[in-house]
């Protein structure tokens, strides 16, 4: 790495987040999203085995990567990762469907996470329709490929199924709590479920 977490650990900047971004050569904007959720709740730490779901461009990558010196990183997405050669050997890129190859996939991870959001049809009641199942589908990959006592941190938008989402995540998880990070806009929608403590 050329430059230390340190040096890479985003604050934010009087230009705002999308051109600290820029300015500090982040793969985007969302890695100060998971930089807050992990500040918060200290969930990114050394020698755990991390997947990210629908990984691409590679913000979260990115932060994971550079805040652990040692440990596992598997990014999925059906998006291509540019420049992957700018990550560390900790990272391995499978470009799938998450959905598509879970049965393949052998192995347990200690921690999950997910910025993935749909398609944006520019129907707010489809579109977190859609979120919503895409929340599903990733905690459906936790219940079998999340470690016992392992956390989860997952995208998902306010509406109608939300509470169904919960419900499934509480039979899941010891706690859920609720997060927004600054990062994200405000006038948007998202924010983020923590699932802490598989059961």
């Amino acid at each position: 790495m050329t430059k230390s977490f340190k040096e890479y650990s985003a604050k934010k900047h009087k230009e705002g987040f999308y051109k600290g971004a820029k300015r500090y050569e982040l793969r985007a904007r969302s890695y100060y999203k998971l930089e807050q959720i992990d500040k918060k709740y200290d969930l990114v730490k050394d020698n755990l085995n991390i997947i990210d779901l629908g990984c691409a461009p590679g913000g979260w990558l990115q932060y994971i990567d550079y805040k652990i010196s040692e440990g596992r990183i598997v990014g999925i997405d059906l998006l291509q990762i540019k420049r992957p050669q700018e990550f560390s050997q900790k990272v391995e890129i499978i470009e799938d469907d998450f959905n598509e190859i879970k049965d393949y996939i052998r192995e347990d991870f200690d921690l999950v996470v997910s910025d993935m959001a749909p398609e944006f049809s520019g129907d707010n009641k489809v579109d977190r329709g859609r979120t919503h199942k895409l929340n599903v589908e990733v905690l459906d990959f936790c219940k079998n490929h999340l470690s016992k006592g392992g956390n989860a941190v997952l995208k998902t938008f306010g509406g109608e199924d939300l509470e169904f989402v919960r419900k499934i995540a509480k039979r899941q998880f010891e706690e859920i709590k609720e997060y927004k990070p600054d990062s994200s806009q405000k006038k948007s929608a998202e924010l983020f479920l923590v699932c802490f403590n598989k059961k």
